[in-house]
């Protein structure tokens, strides 16, 4: 291990006058360097397997292979899902237009998934052979039969196979799934299916032999398991009992990603349904990193380093470079049925990213002229699921079989799409152009002289986030005793704070306009209120990164995906109430956000989220043991640019500290997407896609909105290699705005700090950094 240590940093010699390694090499063993730092450790737990043959551990595979990641900087940058219907001909993207294209297309897909993601599987071997091990016949007519395969080399490779046969004439169609999914067998075969279980699950896995069996292949353990079950449906093709067009497969969790991939690489298998399978299944890995708050791709490679091949990791914190995605996965399915089934508010997902994927995989459907065949069941609960929910699942498989007369209907949640919206809003490109957009000038001769651009900054803003609708303040709040919780809370618990009284807002006494949320005070050990000199206790709103599933109860540390647990404790040990809630579509509100844009047409959903903060100042203000003279804003990713537009409208915010929040509008590009961001993909401000092919012409950018805060105290955290991030155009975008800050006499005031190898999460080490910053703010006031 010592000598790749030596050639990681070896390079730091061979820099080019800019900074940037000179070869591709060089730029390589930087990469990897950067990888190792930000990729949490792998981690060992009773089921840990080998990552290959040769190798126990992902770090092992580095050092024997000697492989570096790719040079990045040759690479396109995909900020979006990689369209499915498109051909990179020539570095141009060209519309797939005939099935011949789209069977490239679908060859491209499968050479790059294996390169990447699973690794590569052996051809199918022409030797399986069976041995039925038990037959039973019950006296209700099912017949259960308990078979071993056996193929491979000396037919040494295995897999235990379990048939529940239904009593009757002619064929059935088959549900397979794996062995510890026995009980949904046990429904899917009262409903006229031949059940079969196979061995390639953790409670049971005969395919973790097959990597020794066949050296020269690098598939990794969920292909293997894949690979498998395709030997399984070589032998159901031969049972007379078997519908050879009717073979399903479906699977929950880890082996709901390896049904994908089985009928993704076997077009036998003639439909599938992918129960909650996360990262590597139903969610994108663009989609999945630190700010979406889902099972990462360094915690689920951390924690399940044999499932992938070790190749993915190099991706983490530059998923946009992955020329692959789930959503191309996905797409090799159709025209076949396909299912995603899931929890909206499950911890381990984003349920908006499985949306997102969802939408790119039912291009291809819709082209292939069969758009009814792909098709989502969103469940409400945890992680595990239900004979309510399998039975659903049993009902898709029989309406695409012709086994009921029933009509599928799929339950979506995030249908905001920016070219209706655009079409319900046929004079804004003319009101957009009315508009002077606002530039900081290089210099201004004092404040009076900005404070011309600043009324001009704020109109343009308030221009952006639309017409609020008028609104009353709210009550009462916080003085509901016992309180009623949202239910939700017992799928995704709120935090419980050690030395912290917590304190719920709603929903008879909530915030703003009927929104709920938690105020964490500090305590002593007597359980009153650790109040300051004044009586009263300073407060930090705190409001979180992309979290759709579980809203402000999770963040992320060197475990991958803990709570916000650790955060709020670090703050309230140094004496801050921390008040949080779930955003406007966030967590608890994902339904109340669903119709926003018929509700409002002509607000923003960052309007509404605005409104949300301003809400919870109006609270502090009204509750008297918190100090409304110290209201300071915490914002991590999308929160942070929350936290900077509430503190350039609202006066009553002290201080904001955002973290990885923003990348400049005006040098938005292919590689840098913020400005379609906000507009296209997430629907947060539609009025800024009218800019969306001349950026520059946005009438506000990130640092007007900053001045328009200022002399007020501001912490900038952006990390240096934070993907969405033009950290070059933010420091460019930022020099005007110290320029404000010093004409206010204020130059101390705003911090703005690139930390060094860091992505795009809010990490332990900022918690200090974070909170250190706002106890300076409060005793030097």
């Amino acid at each position: 291990m010592k000598k790749m240590i030596i050639v990681c940093f070896a390079f730091w010699g061979f820099l080019s006058n800019d900074g940037w390694p000179q070869s591709s090499v060089d730029r390589q063993n930087q990469y990897l360097n950067e990888t190792l730092k930000i990729n949490i450790e792998q981690r060992f737990r009773k089921n840990t397997r080998r990552v290959s043959v040769q190798d126990s551990t992902w770090k092992d595979w580095l050092h024997r292979s000697g492989e570096l990641p790719p040079d990045f900087s040759k690479m396109r940058s995909i900020p979006m899902l990689p369209e499915p219907l498109m051909q990179n001909k020539d570095g141009k993207d060209v519309p797939i237009t005939t099935a011949k294209e789209w069977e490239e297309k679908r060859e491209w897909i499968k050479a790059t998934y294996q390169q990447w993601v699973s690794g590569h599987a052996p051809p199918p071997p022409e030797n399986v052979k069976a041995e039925i091990l038990k037959d039973t016949l019950q006296q209700n007519g099912l017949r259960i039969q308990m078979i071993r395969l056996s193929f491979g080399p000396q037919h040494k490779a295995k897999m235990t196979v379990e048939l529940m046969i239904p009593n009757g004439e002619g064929t059935f169609p088959v549900f397979m799934t794996q062995w510890n999914h026995r009980d949904w067998a046990q429904l899917a075969v009262k409903r006229g299916y031949i059940s079969c279980v196979y061995a390639a699950a953790d409670l049971k896995d005969d395919t973790d032999l097959y990597m020794f069996l066949y050296p020269e292949y690098d598939f990794s353990g969920l292909m293997r398991r894949a690979w498998g079950a395709s030997r399984v449906v070589d032998y159901l093709t031969t049972r007379k009992e078997v519908s050879k067009q009717q073979i399903a497969i479906t699977g929950h969790s880890r082996n709901g990603k390896q049904s994908l991939w089985a009928a993704a690489f076997d077009e036998r298998i003639a439909a599938v349904v992918s129960s909650s399978s996360s990262t590597g299944g139903d969610a994108p890995w663009r989609y999945g990193d630190p700010q979406y708050a889902s099972e990462t791709l360094d915690y689920v490679t951390a924690w399940n380093a044999h499932w992938f091949h070790p190749r993915l990791r190099f991706y983490f914190g530059r998923e946009d470079k992955l020329p692959i995605d789930q959503n191309l996965l996905g797409a090799l399915i159709a025209p076949r049925p396909l299912l995603y089934h899931y929890s909206l508010v499950e911890p381990g997902l984003n349920s908006w990213s499985n949306e997102q994927n969802y939408y790119s995989v039912k291009k291809v459907y819709d082209f292939l002229d069969v758009p009814d065949n792909i098709g989502v069941l969103t469940r409400m609960g945890s992680h595990g699921v239900a004979a309510r929910d399998v039975e659903q699942t049993i009902d898709f498989l029989d309406i695409h079989f012709k086994r009921t007369p029933l009509k599928w209907t799929n339950n979506l949640y995030y249908t905001y799409d920016y070219e209706k919206w655009r079409e319900n809003h046929p004079g804004i490109q003319e009101r957009a152009e009315q508009l002077t957009s606002i530039s900081l000038k290089e210099n201004y001769s004092d404040i009076e002289d900005f404070n011309q651009d600043k009324r001009k900054i704020l109109e343009n803003l308030d221009w952006i986030l639309g017409e609020e609708p008028p609104s009353a303040r709210a009550t009462n709040v916080g003085s509901w005793i016992p309180p009623i919780r949202d239910w939700i809370e017992k799928i995704n618990p709120v935090p419980t704070i050690k030395g912290a009284k917590e304190i719920y807002l709603g929903p008879y006494s909530a915030v703003g306009d009927h929104v709920s949320g938690i105020l964490y005070c500090p305590v002593n050990e007597f359980g009153n209120l650790k109040t300051k000199l004044n009586g009263k206790l300073p407060v930090i709103i705190y409001l979180h990164q992309y979290a759709h599933s579980t809203g402000f109860s999770k963040g992320y540390d060197k475990d991958g995906r803990r709570g916000t647990k650790e955060l709020f404790e670090s703050l309230t040990k140094r004496g801050f109430a921390v008040m949080a809630i779930d955003m406007y579509g966030f967590g608890t509100r994902i339904w109340e956000a669903k119709n926003f844009y018929l509700r409002y047409p002509q607000w923003s959903k960052m309007g509404k989220m605005i409104t949300d903060v301003k809400g919870c100042i109006d609270a502090i203000e009204d509750i008297d043991y918190l100090d409304d003279s110290h209201i300071y804003l915490l914002g991590n990713t999308m929160g942070g640019s929350v936290s900077l537009m509430t503190a350039a409208l609202d006066d009553r915010v002290a201080g904001v500290a955002s973290v990885a929040a923003f990348s400049p509008w005006r040098s938005s590009n292919s590689q840098y997407e913020s400005l379609r961001i906000y507009s296209h993909l997430h629907g947060f401000i539609p009025r800024l896609g009218v800019f969306a092919d001349n950026p520059e012409r946005v009438p506000v950018d990130f640092g007007e909105i900053i001045t328009a805060a200022a002399p007020k105290p501001i912490l900038i955290l952006a990390p240096d290699l934070d993907r969405y991030t033009d950290i070059q155009a933010l420091k460019e975008m930022m020099r005007p705005v110290y320029r404000i800050y010093e004409l206010y006499g204020a130059k101390n005031q705003l911090k703005v700090k690139y930390p060094v190898c860091e992505i795009n999460r809010m990490t332990v080490e900022m918690y200090d950094e974070v909170g250190t910053f706002f106890s300076a703010l409060y005793e030097q006031n």
